[in-house]
This record gives structure tokens, C-alpha cells and sequence, in this order.
């Protein structure tokens, strides 16, 4: 398949979610993917490629110029294959939509995925969902969100974030002008102080979508 990738010139949808794809697997197909000049979505979800095969799909991304959405949920990529997409998406110039959710991304991977937002300027789509995320790593977002100006979705639903967290974020959100919707559901630290200072961050702010 990975050859095939290689000179294919009309695929641009690749679905290979639920597959027991490995490390060595995603990195055949990265390799592809470093000369494949039409693919613009590729589905990975539910698959084995650990931190290794998240590496391996890192840097291809810093040199393909046509993938448009990447999903990599539930691959178990941790923190350090988070920091390897987050090195990554510094440097990609086309990525819109990436889904890293049920990665087992914690505090340090989420500060790195941070870290990239804040000079991506093509990204409008993440989904950090169910990553055991905590207050830490929800400071490290909403820094970057006070200064990306292109980010208009962002999925933070089941993670660790409490109200300390959401403080950082609604400072953010009361910067950033340009995000149209956050979804922090199931964020069981989360009390009523922090729902409320993100529902003043928003307040006004026609259309908004606001989940908690």
C-alpha cells in the first residue's frame, strides 16, 4: 500500500482506521507520504503506531505540502509522539484538521502541541479529547490561543482541566478573537468558579459554541 502511495497520483482519501497498523507500518506510510503530492486525508484512527510511528508521521508532515486532515486518535502516541506532531505542525504549512484525541497525551505533550500553535498559521481544527490533560497543559493552550489567530475549533472534552486551568483559557479567550468554539465537557475538576469565568470570556460573543 505504502509503495502504491508512492506514485499514486488520484488518491486523496485514505481511510485505514481499526487496522493494527504498527510503528513499522505508519512508518512505511510516511515515507510515502514524504513524495505523495495528492493525498489530502488520512485516517489512522484506532490503530498501534505508538510514539515511534507518530515520529515517523512527524516528519513527513514537515515536508508534505498537500495533507489537509490527519486523525491519529487512539494510537496511544503519548507525550513524546505528541511532541514529535507538535515539532511538526511549527514547520507544516497546510495541516487543517488534526485529531489527536484518546492519546494518552498529558501535560507535557499537550505543552508541546501548545508551543506549535503559537507560530502554526494554517491549523483550525484540534481535538486533544480524552488525554488525561491537566491544568498545567491548559495553561500552555490558552498561552497560545492569547496569540494564534487561526484556531476556530478546539476539543479539550475528558480531560483533567480544573478551574485553574479554565482561568488560563478564559484570559485567552477574552484575546482571542478568532476561535468559534471549545468544547471542555466531562472535565471533572472543573467547578463552577472556572465555568463561569469561561462563560464571561464568551459573553457577547455571537455564535459562539461553548460545551461544559
Amino acid at each position: 500500500l505504502a509503495d502504491a502511495l508512492r506514485v499514486n497520483g488520484v488518491l486523496t482519501t485514505l481511510d485505514l482506521a481499526d487496522n493494527h497498523i504498527s510503528a513499522e507500518g505508519a512508518a512505511a506510510l510516511a515515507s510515502a507520504l514524504r513524495v505523495n503530492g495528492v493525498l489530502k486525508k488520512l485516517n489512522l484512527f484506532y490503530n498501534k503506531i505508538g510514539s515511534e510511528g507518530a515520529a515517523a508521521i512527524a516528519e513527513a508532515l514537515r515536508g508534505n505540502g498537500v495533507l489537509k486532515t490527519l486523525y491519529l486518535n487512539d494510537n496511544k502516541i503519548g507525550d513524546e509522539g505528541a511532541k514529535a506532531i507538535g515539532g511538526a505542525l511549527a514547520d507544516n504549512g497546510v495541516l487543517t484538521d488534526l485529531n489527536l484525541d484518546s492519546n494518552k497525551i498529558r501535560d507535557e505533550g499537550a505543552a508541546a502541541i501548545a508551543e506549535a500553535l503559537r507560530g502554526n498559521e494554517v491549523l483550525t481544527d484540534l481535538n486533544l479529547w480524552g488525554n488525561g490533560i491537566g491544568d498545567e497543559g491548559a495553561k500552555a493552550i490558552g498561552e497560545a490561543l492569547a496569540v494564534n489567530g487561526v484556531l476556530t475549533n478546539l476539543v479539550l472534552w475528558e480531560n483533567n482541566i480544573g478551574d485553574e486551568g479554565a482561568k488560563a483559557l478564559a484570559s485567552a479567550l477574552r484575546v482571542n478573537g478568532v476561535l468559534k468554539s471549545i468544547d471542555l465537557s466531562y472535565n471533572d475538576g472543573l467547578g463552577d468558579e472556572g465555568k463561569g469565568v469561561i462563560r464571561d470570556a464568551v459573553s457577547g460573543r455571537e455564535g459562539f459554541e461553548l460545551e461544559m
